[in-house]
């Protein structure tokens, strides 16, 4: 491959269309809905005015998330303005009008996956807060410990959230429908491996898709947030009980 046959794919002019709020320009930037990031260019009497229009804001909205903080922390990184709800530059001139329209379309994005991150982080501290008590009303909270280390078969010590050490050693980790929570339950399950006396939970409080529950029984069992309490009871006292 050669640069003039790859400098023409780059340079493919974007999407743009005129629209009340300026010129629409389609950048290659996406929001974790994978749909493209739109910046408004207008003029102003002394340079121009650029904005993604709440792209951000809706984003975060649709997948029902705050997003206050996360384009403060965007616009902050990216040297773009807030306001009310909007990502916004006024370069003075044409020369900086380029940088400006790159900058937005970075902010907005990067202040949508922000505003996931930090909804999914939030649905994942609650989760583990309501694994805990679910565990104490099965077994003595003494028993039960939190950021448990176990070494894998590989040799890595892994972390887990929880560990229940009675008749038999639990692991439990929580999951949620999210790339990583996901891979972290898969990749630890999977090298700790099958072994007596030592069962794997991992634990969901939302539904899963079908495709995440095919892959991670293959590591661990997969236990609804409601069966906790039982589950562990039976497992932690299972020669007691058998």
């Amino acid at each position: 491959m050669k640069c003039d046959d790859l400098i023409p794919l780059l340079m493919r002019d974007p999407t743009c269309m005129d629209t009340l709020h300026g010129a629409q320009l389609e950048t290659h930037c996406l929001y974790p809905s994978s749909d493209p990031v739109h910046v408004y260019v207008s003029r102003l009497r002394s340079g121009f005015h650029v904005h993604d229009g709440g792209g951000a804001m809706r984003s975060a909205i649709a997948h029902g998330r705050t997003w206050q903080h996360a384009l403060e922390r965007a616009g902050k990184r990216h040297s773009v303005k807030v306001a009310s709800g909007t990502l916004l530059a006024e370069p003075p001139d044409l020369e900086w009008l380029y940088p400006a329209i790159l900058a937005v379309s970075n902010a907005s994005a990067m202040a949508a996956r922000l505003a996931l991150e930090a909804g999914i982080s939030r649905a994942e501290s609650n989760l583990r807060e309501a694994i805990f008590d679910g565990l104490k009303r099965a077994v003595p909270e003494s028993k039960i410990g939190r950021e448990f280390e176990y070494r894998g078969r590989s040799g890595h010590l892994w972390q887990v959230d929880f560990a229940v050490k009675e008749e038999s050693l639990i692991l439990i980790k929580s999951v949620v429908q999210n790339g990583n929570s996901i891979n972290s339950n898969y990749a630890t399950f999977g090298d700790i491996g099958d072994q007596e006396e030592v069962h794997k939970f991992s634990v969901f409080s939302r539904e899963l898709n079908q495709d995440t529950s095919a892959l991670l029984r293959q590591v661990a069992a997969l236990v609804p947030l409601k069966s906790l309490p039982q589950m562990t009871e039976r497992y932690a006292y299972r020669n007691r009980l058998s």
